[in-house]
């Protein structure tokens, strides 16, 4: 077989394998101790951010607001008669009927009550804080992870409840050599990245480079990068591996030929090109392979035939009859 060295605009591809990870992970842990009344959610279902996760026993910090807010309001009836005294002495001594030193006493009173009414509120809003500790919120959108504490367990402070993960968007984490980081720092923006699931054909597209790393990794020479894919309908899970391909730019003008038509000597690569009804061997430098196809940086200017099949039969030199119905060659005597 025989195929046309062709110029035209070839990919500029970076493949690696990738893993995806979840755009943000949370451990869900418990900031007070008490009992699980009641637990909101499935295993493994999806939650948005605000969703109460876990219903804690809160009788008893229940009953310490109600005290808080009984000591506030007693308080500030006692500020309320504090001041009104203040009034009435004051009134009192434009008149000579008391001393100032008395309106003095009755303004410290006054301005200790109030002191006394501020760490009330201070209490109580300490005590309404710690209350919302008893009803355990999502702090994101995501899918549950499989819980193990369920309604009437006993749990301690910093106790793990669960995990969520938020998967939509979701990373694809994934090295490149260090040779690329001027192509993807130029083409980040643009470049567009493919994943292939593992043990399958099956491809997921639209992936866009989110983040670099800021260091390459002196033992294997590459650098981590960060795609990041919509996921809407979740076909990307945490864990999963795959091929990922990105597309850094398109290059103009670039010879292709089939990557059938390489092949391998003592001196290099080459092709079979056929050149006056013979074949003839030309050395050529293969810059990368994309879609079956070999891109030529030299040895070839385009136009040239090359010979895609039946290479063990020629030799430099060798005549070669192509068929033009079928576009086989054949080694002629």
């Amino acid at each position: 077989m025989v195929a046309t060295a062709v110029r035209k605009a070839m990919p500029l591809r970076v493949e690696a394998l990738g893993t995806v990870e979840p755009l943000v992970t949370v451990t869900i842990r418990t900031r007070v101790a008490g009992r699980v009344d009641q637990v909101k959610f499935e295993d493994g279902s999806a939650v948005k951010e605000g969703d109460v996760l876990f219903v804690l026993d809160a009788r008893e910090i229940d009953a310490q607001i109600l005290n808080s807010k009984a000591t506030l309001s007693k308080d500030k009836t006692q500020l309320e008669k504090a001041l009104r005294d203040v009034d009435r002495y004051t009134g009192l001594l434009a008149r000579s009927a008391v001393s100032q030193v008395q309106v003095e006493d009755a303004k410290t009173t006054a301005d200790m009550q109030k002191a006394t009414v501020q760490q009330d509120e201070a209490n109580l809003q300490n005590l309404e804080v710690q209350r919302t500790y008893y009803e355990i919120k999502a702090p994101v959108t995501g899918r549950m992870g499989v819980s193990g504490v369920r309604p009437g367990a006993v749990i301690r402070v910093d106790d793990t409840l669960a995990t969520i993960r938020q998967i939509k968007p979701i990373y694809i984490a994934f090295g490149v050599p260090e040779r690329y980081l001027a192509e993807l720092r130029t083409n980040m923006s643009q470049a567009g990245v493919q994943f292939r699931l593992q043990g399958s054909n099956e491809r997921v597209s639209g992936g866009k480079v989110v983040a670099l790393d800021n260091t390459i990794d002196p033992q294997t020479g590459t650098l981590m990068v960060r795609a990041m894919f919509e996921n809407a309908d979740e076909r990307l899970w945490p864990g999963t591996l795959g091929d990922v391909t990105v597309t850094l730019r398109m290059e103009p003008n670039m010879v292709a030929v089939p990557a059938e038509a390489i092949q391998s000597g003592q001196t290099g690569t080459f092709v079979f090109a056929v050149e006056n009804g013979a074949a003839k061997v030309k050395q050529v430098t293969v810059n990368r392979t994309v879609d079956g196809e070999a891109v030529i940086t030299a040895g070839l200017s385009g136009g040239e035939v090359v010979v895609t099949q039946g290479q063990l039969a020629l030799r430099n030199g060798a005549k070669v009859d192509i068929k033009s119905q079928t576009g086989t060659a054949t080694a002629g005597s």
